[in-house]
């Protein structure tokens, strides 16, 4: 009788031993698995457009609730096909704007902007409301004067981490234009 026991014991300690086997095998290909799918991003060492002097410039509206930001300014000759997509800079994200040979990158900072939220039971008052802005985040580290640029070349996403943008002299802007000369 102790043989029947002693053999039962035997093929628990098999079962648990295959489900110890089972859940480490299980973890060790969901690491695998999930190390495979994080993929690193390289930098490309060189880039298929010449930018002239980077730099960066902050900026705030002479107005209460006007806002504030910093713009980042590429200046280039020439696209040579590629397609700007965005700037990351000082953890955030944005799309880029082609005007005037610069690819410019527009962040907002939180400083001085709008505050007015209209809360009523009334719904055609909240109208006016402006939406929570939403930020993207970057998933680059960097440096207070880096930026990485983020460019499609034939289809193909690359990025190009900058290093070294100058900053230049902040841009008050005032409550209102300034009057044309008479």
């Amino acid at each position: 009788m102790w043989g029947f026991f002693y053999g039962m014991k035997f093929d628990v300690m098999s079962l648990m031993n295959f489900k110890n086997t089972y859940i480490i095998l299980l973890l060790f290909i969901t690491l695998v698995l999930g190390c495979k799918s994080t993929r690193s991003i390289n930098f490309q060492s060189e880039i298929p457009l010449q930018i002239d002097s980077p730099y960066f410039q902050t900026w705030v509206a002479g107005v209460q609730g006007g806002g504030s930001g910093i713009d980042v300014f590429l200046p280039v000759k020439d696209l040579n096909s590629i397609i700007p997509d965005s700037i990351h800079f000082r953890g955030q994200r944005v799309q880029t704007v082609y005007k005037n040979s610069m690819i410019v990158g527009h962040f907002s900072t939180p400083q001085n902007q709008r505050q007015d939220v209209i809360l009523s039971n009334e719904p055609l008052a909240e109208a006016n409301n402006q939406l929570l802005p939403k930020e993207d985040h970057s998933a680059f580290e960097l440096e207070p004067n880096t930026c990485v640029l983020s460019y499609i070349l034939e289809n193909k996403r690359y990025y190009y981490k900058i290093t070294d943008l100058t900053q230049r002299p902040s841009i008050p802007y005032p409550t209102t234009p300034p009057s044309p000369p008479h």
